[in-house]
C-alpha cells in the first residue's frame, strides 16, 4: 500500500508544526476556568506527532496520547524520550472510535477537526462514550472543529498555501474542500503536499483525498449530550468566548468547544 503523509511522521511533523505556545496558555486557562477539578492528567486521542503532548508535559501535566498509526506512535515515543519526558508523557496505539481507559483523566484535547474523521453518528457516539468513560466527572473535553457554512461553496474554503522547513526539508502544502454531500453529512477535502528533502535528495508529491464529517452544530450538541457531555463554552480561534446562543456556522471558522463530563 502506498504510504501517505500521515504514515511518514517525520514529514508530517514538519508540515504541521508551528508555535503552539498561545494554544498551551489557552488550554491552561480552559482547564482552570471550566473544569470542576484540578486538571493534572490529560488525554489526547489521535495525538499525531505529539506537537501538543510535549509542550503540555513541559508545563507539568501528565499526558497520555494515542494514535491509529504505528509509525506515528513510534515517532512520537522517540520524540518524548529525546525530550526527557518519559516520566510524564506516554503514547500508545489506539483507535479513537473505541479506545478507553480504566484510569481516569481530568481533561482531554481533540484538535484541528480530527474528530471529523469519525463520519457516522454511531462512530461519533462511540467516541464520546469512550471519552466520557475515560474522564472524571467534571473534567473537560476541548474539541476544535468547524461546522458547515450556511451556503456550501466547494473550493472557497481553501486555506492559504503554507511552507514549512526544518533540517534541510522543505514542505509546501495546500488544503481545500473539493465538494460536499449535505444529504450524507460528508465533505471531500484534498491535501496537496510537495516535499523537497535536501538531506536525501528526494522529492515527493502527495495528492491525498480526505473524507470528513460535515458537522452541524445541532449534531455536535446531540451526540455529545448522548455521549455524556454538556456544552460549557465556545471560543474563537483568537481565544475569545462566544455566547452559547450564538448561531454557529462555518462562517465563524474553526471553533473550540469546551465539553464537560456530566
Amino acid at each position: 500500500m502506498e504510504k501517505k503523509l500521515y504514515y511518514l511522521p517525520g514529514y508530517y511533523d514538519i508540515a504541521f508544526s508551528y508555535d503552539v505556545s498561545g494554544e498551551i496558555r489557552f488550554f491552561t486557562h480552559c482547564f482552570q476556568t471550566h473544569a470542576d477539578l484540578a486538571v493534572r492528567r490529560i488525554l489526547e486521542p489521535a495525538c499525531g506527532s505529539g506537537r501538543m503532548m510535549i509542550p503540555l508535559a513541559q508545563q507539568g501535566y501528565q499526558v497520555v496520547g494515542y494514535d491509529i498509526s504505528e509509525e506515528m506512535v513510534a515517532y512520537t515515543r522517540e520524540k518524548i524520550e529525546h525530550a526527557g519526558l518519559s516520566q510524564c508523557a506516554e503514547v500508545m496505539l489506539g483507535d479513537m472510535r473505541t479506545w478507553k481507559f480504566k484510569e481516569t483523566f481530568d481533561g482531554a484535547l481533540n484538535l484541528l477537526n480530527t474528530i471529523g474523521y469519525l463520519i457516522t453518528d454511531a462512530d461519533i457516539l462511540d467516541h464520546f462514550r469512550a471519552m466520557a468513560y475515560s474522564l472524571r466527572r467534571g473534567g473537560i473535553y476541548l474539541v476544535e472543529l468547524a461546522c458547515a457554512s450556511e451556503q456550501l461553496r466547494p473550493g472557497e474554503t481553501a486555506a492559504d498555501p503554507w511552507t514549512a522547513e526544518r533540517d534541510g526539508v522543505r514542505i509546501h502544502a495546500t488544503w481545500f474542500t473539493e465538494r460536499y454531500e449535505p444529504a450524507h453529512k460528508l465533505k471531500y477535502n484534498v491535501c496537496k503536499i510537495h516535499v523537497e528533502d535536501g538531506s536525501t535528495g528526494k522529492e515527493i508529491i502527495f495528492i491525498e483525498p480526505h473524507v470528513l464529517r460535515l458537522w452541524y452544530f445541532e449534531d455536535l450538541l446531540r451526540l455529545s449530550a448522548a455521549g455524556g457531555f454538556t456544552l460549557e463554552a465556545i471560543y474563537t480561534q483568537s481565544f475569545e468566548p462566544l455566547p452559547l446562543d450564538t448561531p454557529i456556522t462555518g462562517d465563524l471558522g474553526n471553533l473550540y468547544y469546551i465539553l464537560k463530563r456530566t
